[in-house]
């Protein structure tokens, strides 16, 4: 399959070619962005040694982008999942990792949950400057978490006059969107503040309502030998949904409220020309409240209850920075974490509460070789201590070398851990933790060449392979832990990608992902059901991905089309009946449009259109949600049935003095 599929992938990335990551114009196609995240210096993208993609904040405004999860689903090795109507559970898999396997990161602030776990439902690109995409392992610089990649958010920052943006729209679903902004700077001092609000009632038959309101802000100050930054945002969600486990639209009242605060301080001082002091401070809080009432006075069936859960995570990182002959860089870091959980349940089966703590504390050393254009290298280790699993080593080592004007090569080696969940740790209301787990675990390679043609096409081919071990799973007892390392899978693939600045204000772009994933060492049951059945593929990783964009732009107007192919996934689907069946998902198309355009009686202000899911395609990318239970035999489940977000268009305007 993937020997016929390869040259059609290749064709289309040659015919459609782009620009995710360069931009759309032509001078621009030739100048690479300025990234940080994978080394934690700054690197154009061009000559980073890891696989790297950025996503600018202009092309999400153009295109109306307000859901990170969305920008991200375009990107080569990413999968993105969500279930239920907008605002529902959103996980992303990189280069078919676990949900778990993705450090996220704001302004430098982690703000996964302990262990890993991230819903990207939340996460919006208000006020966002850039989002960085690093795939391959990270956890050198990052620790936990960092074992498939990294995604980072950057604010938007200020310079000169004071600027006020403000914008809105309004569309199908009872959707809107409305932001607020104002952003300046004069030395030394620059800021930017942002507020925000998006709400829609969903397209669930009834209670899929979602509301998120953002603040964001960045201010920051820089002198001749020092430089700080102070940055926050703060999310006030609400998901209201109607369906239970087995994604049935049945219940009036369920619903999840969350308020995150992510809070960093980032400060450098320069002692000498050759010596720099690098200080990071990271805060993160979360609040969350799940309920599910009785629907009213007589209702006396089922299960119903109210949990609080609160989290804290406070970090420190102080790095010292070394200039060495041959423009080398010997960068050598200490950091220390406190993580604090408590969860309060009260239901009509009796009430329980939980509270866990745990310290973590590592050191890190990195090598960066970048005399020039020609070549960039890094050697890194880090040793991490865990109050609950002790000691645990990574490293890794990656270069990128100018073969020759034009042809550029990459490769990469290392590994990356993933501590364990407080629940997998410490068990809670229903679940028995397990103190002696061990830290998952990778090993990971990858490769590629990147080729010019010309100065406005550019096309590039990645292998990627990683070994994923000690993997946690789950087994129910009423009496011994429920949890334990046990399974072992792998995943390997290619990716391609392609982008090009075409004459006359045309831009194209065009990325194809093939996945193979395998468990190799099963879990704690061996059904064909089971997360990790023997020999079986990785639930919910599509084995093809084709993502391709086109589009025209001019000073006063815009236009763009992008199509998202999703091959078929594997995924288990829990009946109403409680019974379990192994289905397979089949593939998709979607395509969105977005248009911008000045209003010609006033050129500070553009309109915009966004059309998603412009076919109207059915699809699901979770098994049983957003799926028509009138069938409820697997054949047609297989088949037919699907609903997932239908067609919405959005009209709104923006305007910027």
């Amino acid at each position: 399959m993937f020997s016929k599929l390869l040259p059609c992938a290749i064709l289309s990335i040659a015919a459609t070619t782009p620009a995710l990551a360069q931009g759309v114009a032509r001078d621009t196609a030739r100048t690479s962005p300025i990234v940080v995240t994978a080394t934690r210096s700054p690197l154009a993208a061009g000559r980073a040694p890891s696989a790297v993609t950025v996503i600018t904040g202009e092309q999400l405004r153009r295109t109306g982008i307000t859901a990170v999860g969305d920008a991200l689903g375009q990107v080569p090795g990413l999968a993105v999942v969500q279930s239920g109507s907008y605002g529902g559970a959103t996980s992303l898999f990189i280069r078919g990792g676990e949900s778990k396997h993705a450090k996220v990161l704001v302004d430098g602030v982690p703000v996964n949950d302990a262990g890993g776990a991230f819903d990207f439902s939340s996460l919006t690109t208000d006020n966002v400057e850039r989002i960085e995409i690093v795939r391959g392992p990270a956890s050198v610089l990052y620790g936990s978490d960092a074992m498939a990649g990294v995604v980072q958010l950057f604010t938007r920052r200020g310079d000169g006059r004071p600027r006020i943006e403000l914008g809105a729209r309004g569309g199908g679903n009872s959707s809107y969107d409305a932001h607020a902004a104002v952003r300046g700077g004069a030395m030394p001092l620059d800021y930017s503040f942002g507020v925000s609000r998006h709400a829609t009632d969903g397209f669930q038959a009834f209670n899929s309502a979602s509301r998120t309101t953002v603040g964001s802000a960045s201010v920051g100050t820089r002198a001749e030998r020092y430089d700080a930054r102070l940055t926050a945002r703060y999310i006030d969600g609400s998901l209201h949904f109607p369906t239970d486990g087995a994604g049935q639209v049945v219940d009036s009242n369920s619903a999840h409220h969350d308020g995150r605060l992510s809070v960093g301080v980032d400060a450098g001082y320069q002692f000498t020309g050759v010596a720099s002091l690098h200080l990071a401070l990271a805060s993160l809080d979360v609040h969350g409240l799940s309920e599910n009432l009785p629907d009213g006075p007589g209702d006396t069936g089922g299960y119903y209850f109210t949990t609080g859960d609160r989290s804290r995570r406070r970090s420190g990182d102080l790095r010292l920075d070394i200039e060495l002959p041959a423009a080398a860089r010997l960068s050598v870091g200490a950091q220390v974490e406190r993580e604090w959980q408590e969860s309060v349940t009260a239901s009509n089966y009796g009430d329980d509460a939980f509270t866990a703590r745990r310290r973590t504390s590592g050191a890190y050393t990195q090598l960066l070789l970048s005399p020039d254009d020609r070549y960039t290298a890094t050697f890194g280790a880090r040793l991490e201590h865990n109050e609950e699993f002790g000691d645990f080593a990574t490293w890794r080592s990656a270069a990128s070398v100018l073969l020759r004007p034009g042809t550029r090569l990459r490769g990469s080696l290392g590994t990356a851990f993933r501590e364990p969940t407080f629940l997998e740790n410490f068990g809670g209301a229903y679940a028995i933790g397990n103190p002696a787990l061990s830290p998952e675990h990778a090993v990971s390679a990858d490769a590629g060449v990147q080729q010019k043609l010309g100065d406005d096409v550019t096309v590039e081919v990645t292998w990627f392979a990683n070994s994923f071990r000690d993997l946690i799973d789950y087994r129910y007892s009423a009496t011994e832990p429920n949890y334990f390392n046990l399974a072992r899978t792998r995943s390997a693939g290619m990716e391609l990608q392609g982008r090009a600045a075409l004459p006359a204000g045309f831009h194209a772009d065009a990325a194809f992902t093939y996945l193979e994933t395998r468990v190799v060492d099963a879990g704690a049951s061996s059904a064909v059901t089971a997360l990790f059945a023997p020999g079986a593929r990785l639930l919910r990783r599509p084995m093809h991905t084709l993502d391709a964009g086109a589009g025209w732009r001019s000073s006063r107007a815009g236009l763009d089309l992008r199509a998202h192919r999703l091959g078929t996934r594997e995924d288990n689907y829990y009946a109403p009946d409680f019974s379990t069946q192994h289905v397979t998902l089949p593939p998709y198309t979607r395509l969105d449009l977005s248009a911008d355009a000045a209003v010609p009686v006033a050129t500070a202000v553009r309109a915009t259109l966004r059309a998603e899911n412009l076919l109207d395609a059915r699809y699901t990318d979770v098994a049983g949600f957003n799926y028509d239970f009138s069938r409820t035999d697997a054949a047609s489940l297989a088949r037919t049935g699907y609903r997932a977000a239908g067609r919405r268009v959005l009209v709104g305007a923006r305007w910027t003095l």
